[in-house]
């Protein structure tokens, strides 16, 4: 059955096929384009896998080679191709999945009829994508959330297939299509109209290609790699934090004033290990007391209560019992809280607990054991707590950070989230301001090669108190939202600076 891809318009289509690491796609490929019924096959090639193309595949196509030194980047050849393609619409296929005709011409459809000038696709009901492509979706939400398109959900120009027309290659440079992000948010500046379809691939017949895909659970592949690498670079082109506020915290004046000094040394708990609890409250006199009940069932050396714009009395019952408090008149929010309790704590190990909910002392022991353990940073394993939050963008946001670190293994683990625990030998040398911005710090951590660790589940998440003035918005994100949205595109930001830094250090060095 033929198929014909001459739309409303009698728009023409080039299909443009990538064959940057492998070739046994191809033969399958080149015949579903000729079903679609197009007469300009491009198919961008590594140079040295030319020679092993089956000549009536090269035949039937047009080979624009691509050289070593540009095949770093799998999204190269898309840019080379698209300056040769004919067509007034440019499909591009990848690597990954088959197609059949027929489901090409459905999703062509928005953009042979002049409904969109940039189509991307997304996974259909059938379909659910491999393992091997699941965690880049929380990076695309993540930006998708900052560049305001949440409309397109996890479809993007890193996958394909996707369709883009002559008019709007126009708008942008064609080299720009070999860093996707960037030709994204062009078009989206520029008011191009943009839009995601759904596509459903063949599911008998999946390419082998190890060299994109082929990865253990907890590393990255190549593929995943370049999205990341890519996506650094877009993030480091946007203004600092996107402009998005850290929630008039005033962080920027934490340290500028002399901070009380911390209580005498009191007890030590096993193995010699002095631990101190850092609680920031605000407006907790209905529970503070319990929380720190159950913090002294771990013999701590001090409970430390930043107790920071509160008018209920929680300073007051917080000394009662036992907690040594450092008091401000205005709010420092949580994350300033601890950064305040840190930076005068006693202990050899912290452990951050929040004031507003109360958890058990078995659920917060394995952390300062596995700081005992000799784990710098040990973190709350929230996954499987997050099943149902798959679209939230704070949770895509903690995924997306740990992918930029080159740490899928952490999954969604944040130190925006409590319970957790550091030892503070390893994290005093980075300064405790840091920790007013949370996924900075755990960057940092990360960076500076700290030993970082998932030690156990509590489900935090559920248990936070729910304040209207932070959670709520009449438009736009709620402010906690937004804050913390800030933060971890700074603390991307602050990555891609190391890693330049790093780069040019070593290229002095070789100099």
């Amino acid at each position: 059955m033929r198929t014909t891809v001459q739309g409303g318009a009698g728009h023409s289509v080039s299909v443009i096929i990538s064959a940057m690491y492998t070739t046994h796609h191809l033969q399958k490929m080149v015949e579903v384009s000729q079903q679609l019924g197009s007469a300009d096959i491009v198919v961008a090639a590594a140079s040295h896998l030319i020679p092993e193309i089956p000549t009536p595949v090269r035949a039937k196509t047009r080979m624009v080679p691509v050289e070593p030194e540009q095949q770093i980047n799998p999204f190269s050849g898309r840019a080379l191709a698209a300056s040769h393609a004919r067509g007034a619409v440019l499909l591009f296929l990848g690597e990954d999945r088959f197609y059949s005709a027929m489901e090409l011409q459905r999703f062509l459809f928005p953009i042979l009829h002049g409904r969109v000038q940039v189509l991307l696709s997304c996974e259909g009901r059938r379909h659910h994508r491999s393992r091997t492509t699941l965690p880049l979706h929380s990076l695309i939400l993540f930006f998708h959330e900052l560049l305001g398109r949440t409309d397109l959900g996890t479809a993007s120009l890193f996958g394909t297939p996707h369709a883009i027309t002559q008019v709007a290659l126009r708008r942008i440079s064609t080299e720009l299509l070999q860093h996707p992000a960037h030709a994204l948010y062009q078009w989206i500046k520029t008011g191009v109209r943009i839009g995601a379809q759904p596509v459903e691939p063949m599911r008998d017949a999946i390419p082998y290609n190890p060299q994109l895909y082929g990865a253990i659970q907890g590393e990255c592949s190549f593929f995943e790699k370049a999205v990341i690498r890519e996506q650094i670079d877009f993030a480091a082109s946007l203004p600092k934090r996107n402009g998005l506020t850290d929630g008039r915290w005033r962080r920027e004046e934490l340290f500028q004033q002399p901070l009380p000094e911390r209580a005498q040394p009191r007890t030590t708990v096993e193995k010699g290990s002095r631990l101190s609890v850092i609680i920031p409250a605000r407006d907790e006199a209905g529970t503070i007391e319990a929380v720190i009940r159950e913090v002294k069932l771990l013999n701590p050396q001090e409970v430390i209560v930043v107790v920071n714009g509160s008018r209920d009395g929680t300073a007051a019952k917080a000394r009662a019992c036992g907690g040594v408090t450092v008091e401000f008149a205005h709010p420092l929010g949580v994350d300033s809280g601890r950064a305040v309790g840190a930076s005068i704590a006693a202990g050899d190990i912290l452990l951050f607990v929040d004031a507003d909910f109360v958890l058990p002392a078995q659920d917060l022991y394995p952390f300062v054991y596995g700081c005992e353990q000799g784990i710098d940073l040990a973190l709350n394993d929230q996954s499987a707590f997050f099943e149902s939050h798959s679209g939230n963008v704070i949770v895509a946001a903690r995924q997306a950070l740990t992918f930029v670190a080159d740490r899928k293994d952490l999954g969604t683990g944040s130190m925006l989230a409590v319970p957790f625990a550091l030892r503070k030998a390893a994290f005093a040398t980075l300064g405790w301001s840091l920790l007013a911005c949370p996924p900075l710090a755990q960057m940092a951590a990360l960076k500076e090669g700290l030993r970082v660790e998932l030690v156990h589940a509590v489900d935090s998440f559920a248990l936070n108190r729910f304040r209207p003035e932070k959670h709520l918005a009449r438009r736009g994100h709620a402010p906690a939202v937004e804050q913390i949205m800030g933060d971890h595109i700074e603390a991307i930001q602050y990555w891609h600076g190391r890693v330049r830094q790093q780069g040019a250090g070593s290229n002095q060095a070789a100099l």
